[in-house]
């Protein structure tokens, strides 16, 4: 019981901490109040808007009820958005997202990079729904494309049986014991995305597809030399730890190293 309230105060004073000025922790408050009489999932409960202090004050769109301010607060205390060092300073033009989620890392990035165009791609439509009210403000230059990411373009089924919630969903192939009202999801492969999106290529994509890593990558001869710079989440719970992500960077041309201070985590890579 202590290291649950302890685990709770500490999450708590991250997400003050966060939010910017007192209309952003009143808002958390009120956010906390709302989460702990509501259940959100998929959508189905109104965000609310907080102040962030990476976002310099602008507003981030969180529902009750869910991880969403909880993640993107770990995110932005350990910049687990932003691309490897080499490139962090440069000039970025163009940013792809595979696993968008509710935006909380594309916006950022948005904000961060002014002449950028940002693609960020989700399945879950409840995700969806909340990045592109996150991107929105952005007008043309950001672009939600709703659909899994696969090793070729497919028709898959959205996984919610993770226990990570709202950050855990995954794309799968249906499975005959899958009902028959489980709905089904457009799946592209990263080629089909360059292609539609960015046909000059990218300059940063940053990768968390919840275990579909692997996969994807062993298909990376084709975009792999279109995109400059990676952040991929590994996952060592689905199988896939970030020494077998670093071997199939390095076989596409990258280099590539594990994040030195995540490094079980998170695997950054350049075109050499």
């Amino acid at each position: 019981m202590a290291g649950g309230i302890s685990g709770y105060a500490s999450s708590l004073a991250l997400q003050l901490g966060s939010a910017a000025g007192m209309r952003g922790k009143s808002r958390v408050l009120k956010l906390v109040g709302r989460s702990r009489t509501q259940s959100a999932r998929n959508g189905d409960s109104p965000a609310l808007a907080i102040p962030m202090r990476e976002l310099g004050g602008e507003d981030l769109w969180v529902r009750p009820g869910t991880s969403d301010l909880r993640n993107a607060c770990y995110y932005y205390r350990d910049s687990l958005h932003l691309p490897p060092p080499e490139v962090a300073g440069s000039e970025l033009r163009a940013i792809l997202e595979l696993g968008t989620n509710m935006g909380a890392a594309l916006t950022a990035l948005a904000i961060r990079y002014p002449g950028a165009t940002v693609v960020g791609v989700e399945p879950d439509p409840g995700n969806a729904t909340v990045a592109r009210r996150n991107l929105e403000r952005f007008g043309g230059r950001a672009r939600l494309v709703e659909a899994g990411v696969w090793d070729v373009d497919a028709d898959l089924v959205v996984d919610t049986s993770s226990p990570h919630g709202a950050h855990g969903f995954s794309v799968r192939v249906r499975s005959p014991s899958d009902p028959a009202e489980m709905a089904g999801v457009a799946a592209l492969s990263i080629d089909s995305l360059l292609e539609e999106s960015f046909p000059q290529g990218v300059d940063y994509a940053h990768i968390s597809i919840e275990g579909t890593e692997p996969r994807v990558l062993a298909a990376g001869a084709g975009w792999a030399p279109r995109v400059r710079s990676l952040r991929i989440e590994a996952h060592p719970a689905f199988s896939y730890p970030a020494s077998e992500c670093v071997s199939q960077l390095e076989a596409l041309g990258y280099r590539a190293w594990p994040d030195p201070r995540f490094p079980d985590k998170w695997v950054l890579a350049v075109r050499c």
